[in-house]
């Protein structure tokens, strides 16, 4: 594998891009909840943390998200008219609308020979992703996760290419799969994040059972959960058995 990783504990430290291999446009069609925040978490970055802030151009899709990120950045973002004009004012394409509509969108649109191309769709594999641009599309594709808004996301991508490693190793861990079958096993990862989320809330919902003040509950579970995944976010081959050895045998963490 290709790694990229960054931080010893959470939140995951994403790492400066210092050469040109970040896109210095990137267009964006598909503006819901994982295209808006690649473009925030980007938009957002501290300074010096970038060696140069891209431009955006947004689709007119999930219209109230690219609206609210042109508000937020009027220097950096355009909302196009449609999705070819988010091409034409675009190096590299981000394409990330609805599995359910992505094949008739892509081959509505006219993709320039030096366009740069990443695709978040989960339902199109990379295979079925080249098949649609055509040979002389550069493209890859790559599975984030929300917390790229945040910069502390883990991206799983294939194949590798150094614009989508610039893109993604700055908004957290950026991890290459050396084949099309390592990609699809390794992505299923990302299906734990509902059941995350729901052990977060079970809990909660316990502790409120009990009397405690929900915000209070809230925070501690957010704050506990981040702390028991920071000792591995650097995982290594024996990290996990480790950390299970290091429970005390028939106590309360075991």
């Amino acid at each position: 594998l290709s790694v990229i990783l960054h931080a010893s504990a959470l939140p995951i430290s994403p790492q400066s891009t210092g050469d040109d291999t970040l896109p210095k446009s990137i267009g964006i069609v598909g503006v819901g909840t994982i295209g808006s925040a690649l473009a925030r978490g980007i938009l957002s970055s501290p300074a010096g943390h970038l060696p140069y802030m891209p431009k955006f151009v947004l689709s007119p899709r999930d219209a109230a998200k690219a609206q609210q990120l042109q508000k937020e950045f009027p220097d950096s973002v355009t909302v196009a008219a449609h999705d070819q004009g988010v091409l034409d004012g675009a190096d590299c394409v981000v394409l990330a609308m609805p599995g359910s509509a992505a094949v008739a969108v892509i081959e509505s649109l006219k993709f320039r020979a030096d366009h740069h191309v990443i695709s978040l769709i989960a339902a199109l594999n990379f295979t079925q992703l080249e098949h649609l641009l055509g040979p002389q599309v550069d493209c890859t594709v790559a599975v984030p996760v929300p917390a790229i808004a945040k910069r502390q996301g883990a991206t799983i991508g294939y194949p590798s290419r150094p614009y989508a490693e610039a893109v993604f190793s700055a908004l957290g861990t950026y991890i290459a799969a050396p084949n099309e079958d390592q990609f699809k096993t390794m992505k299923v990862a990302g299906t734990l994040m509902g059941d995350f989320y729901m052990r977060q809330l079970t809990v909660q919902q316990w502790m409120a059972s009990k009397n405690v003040d929900v915000q209070k509950a809230s925070a501690f579970i957010g704050a506990i959960f981040a702390s028991i995944a920071a000792d591995s976010s650097d995982a290594g081959p024996t990290t996990f058995a480790e950390k299970v050895a290091e429970q005390t045998p028939g106590g309360l963490n075991e």
